[in-house]
């Protein structure tokens, strides 16, 4: 088995509050001890740089198993927690750590295999194997959430039930800045939509057909600056 070697440079200055530089695959960031430490919090700390490196294992592997199980996902975002205990003093430790993984865009009626991908890669992932049995790490809540474009990219609705269709294109309309735009795909003439923004939401949104079925139909629509 090959053996690989990984090297991070770390600059201090002198005395305890810093901050520091780490460099590390080609970039600079500035640590510190964190404010609620007594240091002065700027940049990052060793305690969200080890949040980060379980985390970033563990997305990695996640992904790795979507993939591999054929679950696919327009993107996996994951939120690290961490505690301190027994702090301050001698004995302070990290003593817990939780991965909160959430899918986007998935493929709807199998949420049951993407948390059960979720849980796997807990236990695959080696850089979490590292932490020592005094350390809880585990996952937390395991949610989905639906693709929402940002301007100028395509909302592509034929996959939704009809009830999520209208809910999902007016919160992507209600987050557009002045003068973005998306272009909304669906599988029959969005009409009713049209009326439904003039009604409640009157002179915000222009309404631009692009293509008029038979098989989808296309319109750009924009929020007027």
């Amino acid at each position: 088995m090959a053996e690989l070697s990984f090297i991070s440079k770390l600059t201090w200055p002198e005395g305890r509050l810093g901050p520091g530089v780490v460099e590390t695959g080609g970039q600079s960031l500035q640590f510190s001890v964190p404010a609620s430490m007594g240091g002065v919090g700027e940049g990052t700390s060793p305690e969200e740089l080890l949040l980060s490196a379980v985390g970033s294992c563990y997305t990695a592997t996640l992904a790795g198993l979507t993939e591999a199980r054929r679950l696919p996902a327009a993107s996996i975002r994951v939120r690290v927690e961490g505690t301190v205990s027994d702090y301050p003093g001698p004995a302070a430790r990290i003593s817990a750590i939780t991965v909160n993984p959430t899918f986007v865009g998935i493929k709807s009626g199998r949420e049951k295999e993407y948390e059960g991908a979720a849980m796997t890669a807990r236990e695959r992932c080696f850089i979490g194997k590292h932490l020592g049995p005094e350390v809880s790490y585990g996952v937390g809540e395991v949610e989905f959430a639906e693709q929402t474009p940002s301007a100028g990219e395509v909302l592509d609705v034929r996959a939704l039930p009809a009830p999520r269709r209208h809910e999902l294109i007016f919160r992507t309309l209600d987050g557009l800045a002045g003068g973005a735009a998306i272009t909304l795909v669906n599988d029959h003439d969005p009409k009713p939509l049209h009326y439904q923004l003039e009604a409640t939401r009157p002179g915000d949104f222009s309404w631009d057909y692009v293509e008029r079925g038979p098989e989808a139909w296309r319109v750009r629509i924009a929020r007027i600056a």
